[in-house]
C-alpha cells in the first residue's frame, strides 16, 4: 500500500484485534501517520494499542512533516477528506476517505483519538515552569516559552502531555489478565493503587521522565516512560 502523503510504500504490521481478530495497520513512518481500514482502529486490542503507542515513542520527532494539499485514498485513490471529531475535550483531526475505505491519521492525533492526551491545567503548567524553560506544541512543533506563554503562540493549541494515570490503569489490567488464573478481586484496589502513584503528574523522583521532558517534548517523555514500563 502507498502513503496518501508521500506515496512511497508504508509497511504493514499484524496486530491483536478484540474477539480474537486481527487488525492490519499500515504504518509511514517519513509521514509520521497510520492507516486503518474502515473501522479497524475501534478493534484493536489494548495490548496493540499500547505496541503502537510504544513504535510511535520510537519513531516520531519534533519536526512535523508536511502534508500535501491532495491526499489520496491508497485504495480508491479517491480524495481524501479532512474531518474533525473531538474525544472528551480534546479534539483530533483524520483524512477519511468518502468511499468508507479507511482513514490516514497522524501518530499524534491517533494519541488524541484513543484519549491518551490531556490538556494541562494552570496549576500543572505552574509547576512545570520551576522545572522546564520551554516545551515544543503537540500540534504544530513550534517552541513553547513557559515564562511567557500556557499555550501555543502559533497554532494557539493547549499545552499538552501523555495521560500517564490512564496508562498505568491499563498496563494493570494486561498484567492480570495475561495472569494464569482466575480473575484477582483485589483487581479494582490495585487500579485505584496505580492511579493513586501517578496522581502527581510531576513527582520529584521520576528523574527519568524530568530529564526527557526537558528536551522539550512532553508526549514523547511520556512515550518513553510507558516503554519502560512495558519492558520492565
Amino acid at each position: 500500500m502507498t502513503c496518501p502523503n508521500c506515496g512511497k510504500a508504508m509497511t504493514d504490521w499484524m496486530l491483536d484485534g478484540r474477539l480474537g481478530t486481527q487488525v492490519t495497520v499500515d504504518v509511514c513512518i517519513a509521514c509520521q501517520s497510520f492507516w486503518f481500514d474502515l473501522h479497524k482502529s475501534l478493534q484493536l486490542a489494548p495490548g496493540s494499542t499500547l505496541k503502537l503507542m510504544k513504535f510511535i515513542g520510537e519513531h516520531s520527532s519534533t519536526a512535523k512533516p508536511t502534508l500535501s494539499d491532495l491526499l489520496r485514498c491508497p485504495r480508491c485513490a479517491g480524495r481524501l477528506s479532512l474531518a474533525h471529531d473531538m474525544v472528551r475535550n480534546m479534539r483530533f483531526s483524520y483524512w477519511g476517505c468518502a468511499g468508507g475505505h479507511g482513514r490516514f491519521i497522524g501518530f499524534f492525533d491517533f494519541l488524541k483519538e484513543k484519549n491518551f492526551i490531556h490538556a494541562l491545567s494552570p496549576k500543572e503548567i505552574q509547576q512545570l515552569r520551576e522545572n522546564v524553560q520551554t516545551v515544543h506544541c503537540c500540534n504544530c512543533g513550534a517552541s513553547i516559552d513557559l515564562q511567557t506563554h500556557s499555550a501555543c503562540p502559533y497554532c494557539h493549541s493547549a499545552i499538552s502531555m501523555l495521560d500517564m494515570q490512564q496508562q498505568q490503569q491499563m498496563l494493570a489490567q494486561l498484567k492480570e489478565a495475561a495472569e494464569p488464573r482466575s480473575v484477582d478481586p483485589t483487581l479494582p484496589l490495585k487500579l485505584a493503587q496505580a492511579k493513586a502513584e501517578t496522581s502527581a503528574l510531576f513527582t520529584a523522583d521520576d528523574t527519568e521522565w524530568w530529564e526527557d521532558a526537558r528536551s522539550g517534548d512532553l508526549v514523547q517523555a511520556g512515550l518513553k516512560a510507558v516503554a519502560r514500563w512495558i519492558t520492565t
